[in-house]
């Protein structure tokens, strides 16, 4: 029996959390899109980035970089085409140990209950901060 988009995405969450990237690969398919709504000029792997394999690649390199304490996951909502969740992030810059805490929205676009494509919208003021301490 096929999963629904709701299990799907619990299950990718799962996988983003533990690191499991081949895992998160099952669920995406090889046209997979991912944006991050901050500056590059601010936070150089943001913006967009097409295919799984580079979008999985800039995660994982992401993830590297940071020491991540919390990922919580919180008001699922889901329709035909798209799906959206807030996800809070506490997490430490590994070389620094500066503090991230952080709220984003995550918009999944949904084809037949599958993603095809993430955008990460962050409280960019949160951001800014973060980033500003990192460079002082």
């Amino acid at each position: 029996m096929p999963k629904s988009a709701e299990e799907t995405l619990i299950d990718i969450y799962d996988a983003w959390q533990t690191h499991n990237f081949d895992w998160l690969a099952s669920y995406l398919p090889a046209d997979f899109s991912h944006s991050m709504n901050i500056p590059t000029e601010q936070f150089a792997l943001s913006g967009l980035c097409h295919g799984k394999d580079k979008s999985l690649d800039r995660l994982r390199e992401i993830l590297e970089s940071y020491d991540t304490r919390q990922l919580e996951v919180a008001n699922l909502t889901i329709g035909a085409t798209s799906a959206s969740v807030d996800v809070t992030t506490r997490c430490t810059d590994r070389a620094s140990g500066i503090w991230l805490h952080t709220t984003k929205r995550h918009v999944w676009q949904l084809e037949d209950g599958w993603p095809v494509q993430l955008s990460e919208f962050y409280e960019l003021l949160e951001v800014e901060e973060f980033i500003s301490a990192l460079r002082n």
